[in-house]
């Protein structure tokens, strides 16, 4: 088994092995506030953002929108953590909850590698979508980047067989029906 398996496998197995494992170790709690993490701050800067920037320029503080948003993001992220470590540590002390919280932190970093696999899949889909619909068959680059059409027939063919013949696919069967592949690229 471990000779048929193409790169994509492997990749996938990796990140899989190191979220459940990063799971099993830090719980059930601290897995879900981690995975909480990013969509929150993300929402809490965007939504916040343009406030908190008014809020320091009125006060005569210099702040860019990015210092801005960057500010809200890590602070989020740091309220969510210690929330999260203040919960899990009242849950260690509760007898049976304790092992539950590492059996169900192992099940949420499986999780997590699916939805990191499944949005970096999605991410590069619109990519490369795009640079194939900017691509000219007579060119070998693409206007305004330096990608080579054999570069992208890469990527191309990566992403092909991530979403159709991969332990990745297969297990993504279950939850999504089918992932749209990316139609053959122009010949050069």
């Amino acid at each position: 088994m471990v000779g048929s398996m193409s790169i994509v496998d492997i990749l996938f197995l990796v990140t899989v092995i190191l979220l459940v494992f990063s799971g099993f170790r830090n719980g059930a709690v601290i897995s879900l506030f981690s995975l909480l993490t990013i969509p929150i701050g993300f929402f809490v800067a965007s939504h916040y953002g343009p406030g908190f920037t008014a809020m320091l320029a009125a006060s005569g503080l210099s702040a860019t929108p990015l210092i801005s948003y960057v500010v809200l993001f890590f602070g989020t992220a740091l309220v969510l953590h210690i929330l999260g470590s203040s919960v899990r540590n009242i849950t260690k002390g509760i007898p049976l909850l304790g092992p539950v919280d590492t059996l169900l932190g192992g099940a949420i970093g499986f999780v997590e590698a699916w939805v990191l696999w499944l949005v970096f899949l999605i991410i590069l889909s619109n990519f490369l979508h795009g640079i194939q619909s900017s691509l000219l068959p007579t060119a070998s680059i693409v206007h305004g980047l330096n990608i080579q059409v054999e570069q992208y027939k890469s990527w191309h063919d990566f992403y092909n067989q991530a979403i159709t013949n991969s332990l990745f696919a297969k297990m993504n069967a279950f939850f999504v029906s089918q992932l749209p592949a990316l139609p053959q690229p122009p010949r050069s």
